[in-house]
């Protein structure tokens, strides 16, 4: 590239390149400004005539430029004006395409493997599609989190699921306030949301659970072994489609269950019968699942099995309130509630069902309550 070259135009100059040219005659110019900011002598590349760069941009940028300088206000320089030019671009990107093409890659590297892709599947069956068409600035909107909730309301989501869905799209926000989008006074409207108190409220009774696993083992044995450990021991679906034989201890009558929801490990205690369902099911390799579908696999979902006997028994007709409906995690809810009539203490109940504090076990106190109180009656007559 030649040396600087001045222009009729003060503040302005331009260099020629070595070979490539404009037409046959006109070599190819890149354009330069030169200025001061606050008494500091700057100079900023504008861009080369072939890229249709003109001695016209060039005036108004400087004077553009200056102004800015002495007003305080907007860029003073191309990088800056770039910058400024990518943030009024990346507002008007949506909610769906920064997820995927920002937001994602930055929590793939920032957050573990299983964090990161638990917001993955919050993104794609939840954020992208109900308000992946709307502005990444709307999500310092209430309305915009109130179309996310009613949905999953509609979907009968529990409200922890609807919490953790809305906690991703705040890490989404706080990201988007990271890189300049959306402006750093606005707050995330989560906390204002008034999420529906929706965990279960009903159990199932001696004789209701019975007929349940009755149907259940009409057509599959193993689904009914499973629905009938869960009653017996209150684990978590998640904790008994993971049960592998290298954690399981006969002589010991226990389960060590690693990595459970709390994020920690504790160990499963087991009664006779919950044992002697274990040893009812075909023996495997240390890493294999003891429960296992017909294909030999780890259960993934509710079976089909429960389901369809679940309807049969009639359980939830008419009921229209999910609370009060009967679904796999019902039978946790029973073994717990089973567990407070018989007075056991809600200390005990924390303990067995691998809650981190008894505050989530205060929903079976009037439960131990009334074996109390019975106790009482039986004892004072």
């Amino acid at each position: 590239m030649s040396d600087w070259v001045k222009t009729n135009h003060r503040g302005i100059r331009y260099r020629e390149h070595k070979s490539r040219k404009i037409g046959r005659v006109q070599k190819d110019k890149y354009y330069s400004i030169r200025y001061q900011v606050r008494g500091v002598a700057v100079e900023t590349g504008i861009g080369w005539l072939s890229e249709g760069v003109t001695i016209g941009d060039c005036i108004t940028k400087l004077e553009t430029f200056k102004t800015n300088a002495k007003t305080g206000g907007g860029a003073t320089t191309m990088k800056q004006q770039y910058a400024v030019d990518a943030a009024k671009k990346m507002q008007t990107i949506n909610i769906r395409d920064f997820i995927n093409t920002r937001y994602l890659p930055y929590s793939k590297i920032t957050k573990s493997p299983g964090q990161h892709k638990k917001e993955c599947q919050h993104c794609s069956v939840w954020l992208s599609r109900l308000i992946g068409d709307r502005p990444v600035v709307e999500l310092s909107d209430i309305n915009t989190l109130t179309i996310l909730k009613d949905a999953m309301d509609k979907a009968e989501k529990a409200a922890r699921t609807t919490q953790y869905v809305v906690a991703t799209l705040g890490q989404v926000f706080q990201y988007a306030q990271k890189v300049g989008i959306i402006p750093a006074p606005a707050k995330y409207p989560g906390r204002e949301l008034k999420l529906s108190v929706n965990s279960r409220q009903r159990f199932l009774t001696r004789d209701e659970a019975s007929r349940l696993l009755f149907l259940i083992r009409e057509r599959d044995t193993v689904v009914a072994d499973m629905a009938e450990f869960s009653l017996l021991t209150g684990c978590r679906q998640g904790e008994l489609f993971g049960m592998k034989w290298q954690n399981v201890s006969l002589p010991t009558a226990s389960v060590l269950l690693l990595d459970t929801k709390n994020k920690s490990d504790r160990n499963l205690y087991l009664t006779e019968k919950a044992v002697e369902i274990i040893r009812n099911q075909p023996s495997g390799a240390p890493q294999d699942f003891v429960f296992r579908d017909k294909a030999g696999k780890a259960w993934t979902h509710c079976p089909y099995a429960f389901t369809l006997a679940l309807a049969d028994s009639g359980l939830n007709d008419g009921i229209a309130d999910s609370r009060l409906k009967i679904v796999w995690h019902s039978l946790r809810h029973t073994s717990a509630s089973w567990l407070a009539i018989g007075g056991i203490d809600l200390f005990k109940i924390s303990k067995i069902l691998g809650h981190k504090s008894t505050i989530m076990t205060q929903r079976y106190s009037h439960l131990s309550e009334q074996s109390i109180r019975d106790a009482m009656e039986q004892t004072m007559q």
